[in-house]
């Protein structure tokens, strides 16, 4: 086992991908939360300022349509299972994708300036950053984290997804500070363990005592430490090179059988 992971591993942004599906993951898991918070703020606008009756219509088809985008996100692909009469589906996960941006960036012309046009971005962002475009990915997450509410459900994971994008892009340094405010999310345990894998990358010397400070401090929050104890695991592996495999041993040569002379050259 250990011969197959590469240090180069310890290198490799390879989370991203999993907080960004996590985060699309967590939208369809959870869209009544998500459209919930942008009814909120209408309610909070209607007793607040007295808006029309207009304004909360135009919340309401921004988020039809983002309940529209979001359940694409959960439609199955026809070759890897049997549909049920009647069940829309898709020919495959590259054409779903490209599904999903297209709802979700009509969310974004149609309804601009709605909550649901600005959840809407963050998902963009994050399909950005598991389809490896992490310049895009940090775009939109940067413009969605700076007029989100704190409040917002996707804000958390925009905000380490955002880290994330930073370093696919050997930002690492603007990757601290986006994974730092974490902490100012009520959650510490989420930016000490991001601050400390970075530390790993970079080869710190104190790197693996950040990782044990970090399962020590925050026992409570299973992943977080599932993962500092994952990273300080590999970090023990001892290198491998490619190419540097053992060799297999020489074949024996074959024995002449008992009695048998060895037939020297024939006499022309």
């Amino acid at each position: 086992m250990a011969e197959r992971i590469d240090r180069k591993q310890l290198k490799r942004p390879d989370e991203f991908q999993v907080v960004a599906g996590r985060a699309m993951t967590w939208m369809v898991a959870n869209r009544g939360l998500v459209l919930g918070a942008a009814g909120a703020v209408i309610a909070i606008g209607l007793i607040g300022w007295g808006f029309s009756a207009w304004q909360g219509s135009r919340e309401a088809k921004a988020g039809a349509g983002l309940a529209e985008a979001i359940e694409l996100q959960s439609r199955t692909i026809s070759s890897e299972t049997s549909a049920q009469p009647g069940q829309e589906t898709f020919a495959s996960k590259e054409e779903r994708e490209k599904a999903v941006i297209a709802a979700l960036e009509k969310v974004r012309a149609d309804h601009r300036g709605t909550t649901a046009a600005q959840t809407a971005l963050a998902e963009i962002g994050f399909h950005k950053l598991k389809g490896a475009d992490a310049a895009g990915a940090q775009k939109d997450l940067e413009e969605f984290l700076a007029g989100a509410s704190r409040g917002h459900p996707l804000r958390p994971f925009a905000q380490e997804s955002l880290g994330y994008a930073l370093e696919a892009q050997n930002r690492l340094d603007d990757a601290k500070t986006a994974f730092e405010k974490l902490r100012d999310l009520d959650l510490p345990a989420r930016g000490d363990y991001q601050l400390a894998r970075l530390a790993l990358l970079e080869g710190k010397a104190d790197a693996k005592q950040q990782l044990e400070r970090v399962a020590k401090e925050h026992p409570k929050d299973l992943d977080v430490v599932r993962e500092a104890n994952e990273r300080l695991e590999l970090a023990s592996l001892p290198p491998f090179v490619p190419g540097q495999a053992q060799a297999p041993a020489p074949k024996p040569e074959p024995k002449e059988a008992p009695g048998k002379k060895p037939q020297g050259k024939k006499q022309k």
